[in-house]
């Protein structure tokens, strides 16, 4: 009869040790949220391309181009800072080009102050100017335009 009350206890502790307590979370690394960690690199990527769009081609090396004419070629010393239509209407004057201007006007402001063929000065405002304007010069009319792009 004795084996009769051990065999309850006996049994409902091997019950017991079959029986386990619930998993703990495992700590793992990485984001709680996918939709955050979408909305974070979606952000990330737009600031790079955003920096990439500021980026210019860097120039080829200058060559001395023998069919320029010596007045495109010659070194002055140019300080400027303000609108580009004036800059590029100041130089043309002191190398004897006419200046015309095309396209709604804008404010472009541009910054220059160097030592260079005249040449290099306009190649300088121009990408400054960047997609709001161009600057082409023609040597055989002894003409350079400013085009506004609206």
């Amino acid at each position: 009869m004795r084996h009769h009350y051990l065999l309850t206890p006996v049994l409902l502790l091997a019950l017991s040790a079959c029986a386990t307590k619930p998993p703990e979370p495992v700590a793992t690394t990485g984001m709680a949220n996918p939709e955050l960690a979408l909305q974070r690199a979606i952000a990330t990527t737009d600031a790079d391309l955003a920096q990439l769009g500021t980026l210019r081609p860097t120039p080829p090396p200058m060559t001395p181009d023998p069919g320029l004419p010596a007045d495109l070629k010659r070194q002055v010393w140019f300080v400027w800072q303000g609108p580009l239509e004036p800059a590029v209407r100041k130089l043309g004057k002191d190398i004897g080009y006419s200046v015309t201007a095309f396209g709604p006007h804008r404010k472009v402001i541009v910054q220059i102050n160097a030592v260079a063929p005249v040449i290099d000065h306009l190649r300088t405002l121009g990408e400054q100017a960047g997609d709001q304007a161009t600057v082409s010069v023609d040597p055989l009319s002894h003409a350079i335009s400013v085009t506004y792009h609206g």
